[in-house]
């Protein structure tokens, strides 16, 4: 790639022109073959296509023949928290400076100078540049992975619970308010509107039947059964025959040039419930159902923090395959 126009300037855009998100995707391609892990979230590459807001902005560099060489994220939408970023700099334009102009510019479009910095793959380059800038390490999110190959354990659910799989366009309240109750303090997943369940339907890696709902059954006639708890699974890479091929690791297209892996996507328990070996059983019943699907790996995020389910985690034959940093300033 040609050396960017010097000093980088990022332009910074509300809502990206088509040919720029598919640029932004191909950047991503070229950046997680190099380093092994993709540099922006699931969150940030399902809205990209979606358009920005006074609340989301896109940063762009561009080399000097008009091609994306930097991309950053900026979020302002948390008040509490602050603003959050990500960023990527195109493998053949890397030790320009472009990372450090991309997140200078992002700190200067903070509010408030208040910003988080996600830096996928904890490699030392975003280390460094963290540290270069006054950030201090925040928080760590674990990637842990185990294999599908050999026989897993039977499920076994509390007394009166039963399972069964998500029903689109009547479960979509119910679970959100239960997904809210058992992440009522999580950075991420608390605090979900149904338009976030909607958004994630519309994804060609959504399946119901990939989706799992416990409940416990009414008490007497006519009453309505209790949502207890949910595994939500994921399967990242592979397509269907009738399915086109996209670029790896477009969150809207999740083809990828690996075999697929599954993926433990969410599993909560309603706090009442919580104690009583549900998250577990959930836990291994999606398991099964990758299995089942012919999956040979599965991968889960979890905070390095949460020691709890990080033990639970390993009890079930997953160990630690990569990690998420979260810096913070201000």
């Amino acid at each position: 790639m040609p050396e960017p126009t010097r000093p980088a300037v990022p332009e910074v855009l509300g809502r990206l022109e088509p040919g720029d998100v598919a640029a932004v995707h191909a950047l991503v391609g070229r950046a997680t073959a190099a380093d092994g892990t993709p540099p922006l979230s699931e969150h940030v590459l399902l809205h990209l296509p979606r358009g920005g807001d006074e609340q989301v902005r896109n940063l762009l560099v561009r080399g000097a023949d008009g091609r994306i060489a930097a991309y950053a994220h900026l979020d302002v939408t948390d008040a509490v928290e602050g603003s959050s970023a990500e960023l990527v700099v195109d493998p053949s334009a890397r030790g320009r400076g472009l990372g450090r102009a991309l997140a200078a510019a992002v700190l200067a479009h903070a509010p408030d100078g208040r910003l988080r910095l996600w830096a996928h793959g904890d490699l030392p380059e975003a280390a460094a540049l963290a540290a270069h800038l006054g950030f201090r390490r925040s928080r760590v999110l674990l990637q842990l992975r185990r294999p599908l190959t050999a026989p897993l354990p039977e499920v076994v659910l509390p007394e009166g619970v039963r399972l069964r799989t998500f029903r689109p366009g009547q479960d979509e309240q119910a679970w959100t308010e239960i997904n809210n109750r058992a992440f009522v303090d999580h950075p991420d997943q608390g605090g979900w509107a149904v338009d976030e369940v909607r958004l994630r339907e519309q994804e060609p890696w959504f399946d119901p039947e990939g989706f799992f709902l416990a409940e416990r059954p009414a008490d007497g006639d006519g009453g309505q059964a209790r949502l207890v708890g949910f595994h939500w699974t994921k399967v990242h890479g592979g397509h269907r025959a009738d399915e086109p091929h996209e670029h790896p690791h477009s969150a809207g297209h999740e083809h990828h040039d690996h075999p697929p892996i599954g993926e433990v996507y969410i599993v909560g328990v309603d706090p009442s419930e919580q104690g009583r070996g549900l998250g577990p059983a959930l836990t291994l019943a999606g398991l099964r159902s990758l299995q089942e699907r012919g999956l040979s790996d599965v991968l889960l995020y979890v905070d390095e923090s949460n020691q709890a389910a990080v033990r639970t985690y390993t009890r079930l034959g997953f160990e630690r395959h990569a990690t998420d940093v979260l810096y913070r300033r201000g």
